[in-house]
């Protein structure tokens, strides 16, 4: 589609653009944000500061969040304050951008669809611009675009394939606790690739994985005393901390059991208020509209994420996929386990919970685009 010696220029250069653009962007979200250390960033700061001087954190689920607070922890040691910290987490995102870049080279059709789809992840504020905020975001969306390129590169045909995707499996689940998330995908994603003796040893360690799941969500929400695992439903909540109006109707529930045990009790009880909000809480997950942003900025995300949704279905209709079906199989159980844990609590104030997974739609995407510009231009070598 392009000529031969402009593509061999571009793949020879690819990663130093990518770098370029993404130095290019980071300095724009800087200028408007600068590193932000209020709201959110506050509350790791105080932890990391709380971890020096105890040793410890202030509760048990922060060990799911420390990926960043470390990130501070070392900053401070090495006395290069908040903007070191943002220097640090910025390199690592930097790191999965061009790693990236090199998954997205070895299968796009087109030397520049890769960084075409680089430029959109990197342009696309909601998403890239949290590179600036000590939140968690930054490192936990950059930990998503390195476990994405991994089983995009290497196939798990050996020990040391293996050991590094559960490595980063469990830095995921340092950085945010829906990191937890991706485990179903990693798990079909090695059953899947697996001979026939290890898909039998997979399968029935299954039954370990429901388990491990079991206590890891009773474990999270029973660290949190300032969010229960039905409230979303006993005040209505379609976004997280945001109740809506009341009266709120009566829900029969459980006080006592685990919180897996209280959530089984309200579904089993409330099945009709529960279908009444699940489509309102995924109507807001994939369209990432929001009551309290103007017309103009529910219009740029409508108009920027539909037509990756569109493109990104229509992937599924090509015949020949862009990766081995492995890893569509853990890119699809990925989403699919977004939008149940959505449906089952609540979506976040500021999108957050879609942008991790966005640039698995836009990969998608791009797949259609170089398919329909194939038919455009096929008899254009």
């Amino acid at each position: 589609m392009l000529p031969n010696s402009f593509s061999i220029l571009i793949a020879k250069y690819g990663k130093p653009l990518t770098a370029i653009m993404w130095f290019a962007t980071t300095l724009i979200y800087l200028s408007i944000h600068g590193v932000v250390t209020e709201l959110e960033a506050a509350k790791y700061i105080e932890e990391a500061y709380r971890y020096i001087d105890t040793g410890s954190f202030s509760a048990p689920r922060f060990y799911f969040y420390s990926a960043t607070i470390f990130i501070i922890v070392f900053a401070i040691k090495i006395n290069i304050g908040m903007f070191g910290a943002f220097v640090i987490q910025a390199l690592l995102n930097l790191f999965a951008f061009i790693f990236f870049y090199k998954a997205l080279a070895k299968i796009c059709l087109s030397a520049f669809t890769p960084l075409l789809i680089i430029f959109y992840l990197l342009v696309f504020s909601p998403y890239q611009s949290w590179i600036v905020f000590l939140y968690t975001e930054s490192v936990f969306f950059s930990a998503v675009l390195i476990l994405i390129s991994a089983l995009i590169l290497y196939k798990p045909d050996n020990v040391k394939t293996v050991l590094i995707i559960i490595l980063l499996f469990f830095i995921m689940l340092l950085s945010r606790p829906l990191g937890i998330l991706f485990g179903l995908g990693i798990y079909l994603y090695f059953l899947y690739n697996a001979n026939k003796k290890w898909k039998i040893i997979i399968a029935c360690s299954s039954v370990i994985m429901l388990v491990m799941g079991y206590f890891f969500i009773n474990a999270v929400f029973s660290s949190i005393h300032d969010w229960r695992i039905t409230q979303g439903f006993e005040e209505e909540s379609i976004i997280c901390d945001l109740p809506a109006s009341q009266p709120y109707q009566k829900l029969d529930l459980s006080k006592t059991g685990s919180p897996v045990y209280q959530l089984w009790y309200y579904l089993t009880h409330n099945f009709s208020h529960f279908l009444r909000f699940a489509g309102i809480k995924i109507q807001y997950f994939f369209l990432m509209t929001r009551t309290y942003y103007s017309d103009l900025h529910n219009f740029f995300l409508l108009s920027s994420a539909i037509p990756v949704y569109l493109l990104a279905l229509y992937s599924f209709f090509i015949k020949k996929p862009y990766f081995g079906k492995g890893v569509t199989v853990f890119l699809v159980s990925t989403i699919i386990m977004y939008a149940i844990t959505i449906v089952f609590q609540c979506d976040d104030y500021h999108n957050r919970f879609i942008l991790s997974i966005f640039p698995i739609f836009v990969l998608l995407a791009a797949r259609s685009a170089e398919h329909f510009c194939l038919l455009a231009f096929k008899n254009n070598k």
